[in-house]
C-alpha cells in the first residue's frame, strides 16, 4: 500500500511540473517522498546514456520486467520504473567526448559538499566533464571523470538520499570500480568520502575491496581482469538465478561476456544490453563463506 501511494505522489508531482516547466530539462527526484537522509558515499541513483533506446527498453523489460515513463520525447529521457517504483533513467547518447563515446550505465553517488567534492577532485588527478549544475527536481549534480578516467556523476539530493533497505530482486544491488590502478583509485576514493577500506582474498587470483561507511558497505573495487576494458563503475542487479537471466540475453540482443559458467557456482554474470552498455547481475541473497578477509597484510 505504502509503495502504491508513493508512486501516485510520484506520478502526480511529474505532471505537475512537467506541465509547469516544458522548457526545463525533466528528471524525476531521486526519492518519490523526501526522506530527510544524507548518506555522503552512497550510490542513490543510476541512468543509462544509450544510443538505441527502443531496444535497450525491451531488452530491460524482458530481463526484468521494467516499465518506463516517457519525460516529454522517448530520446530526452525516460523514467525505469520497477512495479511502479522509479529505481533510474535512460537518455539518449549525445555530445560526449570521443573517448568515452559509447552505451553507459552512470552511477550516481551522495556527496555532502559538493564544491569540496569537485575541488578534491581537481587536485588528485581526476577532471570534471561538467561543472556543478542545478537539476530541477534532482538537485546539485556534476559529471566527472576520475584519475583512472571512469565516469562518475557527484549528486546532492534535493528529495534526501534513499534509506537504507534490504535489495529488492530485479533492482540494484550493488556497485564496484573496475580500475587499473589499485592503489590510486583506493587512495583516491577513500579519502573523498572517508571510507573504511576492508581487503578480501577470492577464488580468483584478484583481490577484492570493500569500501564501508556508516557500518555499512557502500561500493566495491577490484582490478579489470581483463584486456581492453577500460576502468568503469559495474553496476550489479540482484537476481534469483543468473542462469535464467543469460538464457534470454542473447535473443534479445545482448551479449553474455562472463556467462555464470565463468564465475563459481553460478552466481553472477557479466552482460551488455543491445547497445553495449555493461552490467552484472548477481544472485542474491549472497551465501556466505566464498570471501575470507585479508587481516593486516603488510
Amino acid at each position: 500500500m505504502a509503495m502504491i501511494k508513493n508512486s501516485l505522489i510520484f506520478f502526480l508531482f511529474l505532471f505537475v511540473i512537467y506541465s509547469c516547466s516544458p522548457d526545463l530539462p525533466i528528471v524525476p527526484p531521486i526519492n518519490s517522498v523526501p526522506t530527510g537522509e544524507s548518506h555522503p558515499g552512497k550510490f542513490v541513483w543510476r541512468d543509462l546514456m544509450s544510443d538505441d533506446i527502443p531496444a535497450v527498453k525491451k531488452f530491460y523489460s524482458e530481463l526484468f520486467g521494467w516499465t518506463y515513463l516517457n519525460l516529454g520525447d522517448e530520446n530526452d529521457y525516460s523514467v525505469i520504473l520497477h512495479d511502479g517504483k522509479p529505481i533510474g533513467g535512460i537518455f539518449k547518447l549525445r555530445k560526449v567526448q570521443e573517448s568515452h563515446r559509447y552505451s553507459q550505465w552512470i552511477s550516481y553517488i551522495s556527496v555532502a559538499d559538493m564544491n569540496q567534492a569537485i575541488n578534491y577532485t581537481k587536485a588528485n588527478g581526476g577532471s570534471i566533464y561538467r561543472e556543478p549544475f542545478e537539476l530541477p527536481n534532482r538537485g546539485m549534480v556534476s559529471y566527472i571523470f576520475d584519475p583512472q578516467q571512469a565516469v562518475l556523476a557527484f549528486v546532492k539530493s534535493s528529495s534526501g538520499d534513499p534509506k537504507d533497505d534490504e535489495p529488492i530482486y530485479n533492482e540494484w544491488l550493488w556497485t564496484e570500480l573496475w580500475t587499473k590502478d589499485v592503489d590510486s583509485s583506493t587512495k583516491f576514493y577513500s579519502e573523498l568520502f572517508s571510507y573504511n577500506e576492508k581487503k578480501f582474498n577470492t577464488k580468483a587470483e584478484n583481490k577484492y575491496y570493500v569500501f564501508e561507511k556508516e557500518g555499512r558497505p557502500r561500493a566495491g573495487l577490484l582490478k579489470i581482469p581483463f584486456e581492453n576494458v577500460k576502468p568503469h563503475w559495474m553496476p550489479y542487479i540482484a537476481v534469483k538465478d543468473p542462469s535464467e537471466i543469460v538464457k534470454k540475453v542473447e535473443q534479445l540482443g545482448g551479449t553474455v561476456y562472463l556467462g555464470t559458467e565463468g564465475i563459481a557456482g553460478n552466481k553472477a554474470a557479466v552482460i551488455a544490453d543491445p547497445s553495449g552498455a555493461v552490467f552484472t547481475v548477481q544472485k542474491w541473497p549472497l551465501e556466505k563463506g566464498e570471501f575470507e578477509e585479508v587481516k593486516d597484510e603488510k
